[in-house]
């Protein structure tokens, strides 16, 4: 099957190749008459964008690239449901590499790996990073930036590079302070890797805020964090909060853990809430199918608020670095 050209389209018309490629990319010279004539045969010819020749000629790939610690942690999902989204609206394809940063034997190199790929071998000319910095050789962040590619952080940060992120801080404050105001007097935590993970981290930091300078120290041992998801971990945290006398616990690492602890805590005999409150983070669809009480995440719309910076940076539209935050909402449900 021979692929259909502008040459072609040019040919049929009667008019120069330069012409169509003006038309077809909305350029200005053209005429209205023209413009019409070139998109019905466009349409009459079936002629799509060869989008590689593209790139050889501007020196561009057309392409973001999307770099993931997991393909298969629901805030991962969560966020590909919005850029997925967002990308059908562009004229650019798009990359999607997973570093398993999260896992019994870490990256192996692969996150390096990945991100000097994707600069040395000129995959992208954009790159959205789920919740981490860039990791390679010396100054990778700066040969990112003289390579032109734009840099977009969902829930992360380098030194340079627009980011996208959320109140964390707040998010942990206004899971605590629901917890109080139904009367609960031992607070606890459930969260993932504080050192690794910025959210995290800002989450940690809020509920801690969120108690007095005396109660603090308390507070903070009653934390169980966690840097690995194991078939025993939900067991353990809920062992741990027994043990320390909890009777309400915020977990700050996603819905679905949420859900587990309910599960353990059933098991045990205990009722929740009346026993043990429980607030869940991001209010995904297991939140809402459980009937959690969670703080809500706007994650999808992170994702696309990420591929909207990107494209407008691609586009010429506005390539300066922005910082976009978003904002939690408290979700009562029947844990609390």
């Amino acid at each position: 099957m021979k692929f259909v050209t502008i040459k072609d389209i040019a040919k049929k018309l009667g008019i120069d190749h330069s012409t169509v490629s003006r038309a077809i990319n909305n350029e200005p010279g053209v005429s209205a008459v023209t413009r019409r004539r070139v998109m019905e045969m466009v349409k009459e010819m079936e002629y799509v964008p060869n989008m590689a020749a593209r790139g050889l000629a501007r020196a561009k790939s057309n392409t973001i690239a999307v770099v993931t610690y997991s393909y298969f942690s629901t805030f991962a999902v969560e966020l590909m449901r919005g850029i997925e989204a967002e990308m059908l609206n562009t004229k650019y394809e798009m990359l999607y590499y997973s570093t398993s940063m999260y896992t019994f034997i870490g990256t192996s190199g692969r996150d390096a790996y990945i991100y000097e790929k994707i600069l040395n071998e000129k995959k992208a000319d954009a790159l959205i990073v789920f919740s981490g910095v860039l990791y390679g050789r010396k100054n990778i962040t700066e040969r990112y930036n003289k390579a032109g590619i734009h840099l977009i952080f969902i829930e992360g940060m380098d030194t340079r590079g627009s980011r996208v992120h959320y109140d964390n801080e707040m998010a942990a404050g206004i899971a605590v302070k629901h917890l109080k105001e139904r009367n609960r007097k031992k607070i606890g935590m459930l969260t993932g890797n504080t050192i690794v993970v910025q959210s995290f981290k800002e989450r940690k930091q809020g509920y801690l805020k969120a108690f007095g300078p005396n109660e603090r120290r308390e507070a903070e041992a009653n934390i169980f964090e966690f840097t690995e998801v194991t078939s025993e971990m939900a067991v353990s945290a809920f062992n741990f909060f027994v043990r320390n006398g909890i009777d309400a616990v915020y977990v700050a690492v996603g819905d679905e853990f949420a859900l587990s602890l309910i599960k353990e805590a059933r098991k045990a005999g205990l009722r929740v809430p009346e026993d043990m409150a429980i607030v869940g983070q991001d209010d995904t669809i297991t939140s809402y199918a459980a009937d959690i009480t969670t703080v809500r995440q706007p994650i999808v719309q992170m994702g696309r608020k990420a591929v909207e910076i990107a494209v407008r940076a691609l586009d010429g539209n506005d390539a300066s670095l922005k910082d976009e935050i978003f904002y939690p909402e408290l979700v009562i449900r029947k844990t609390t």
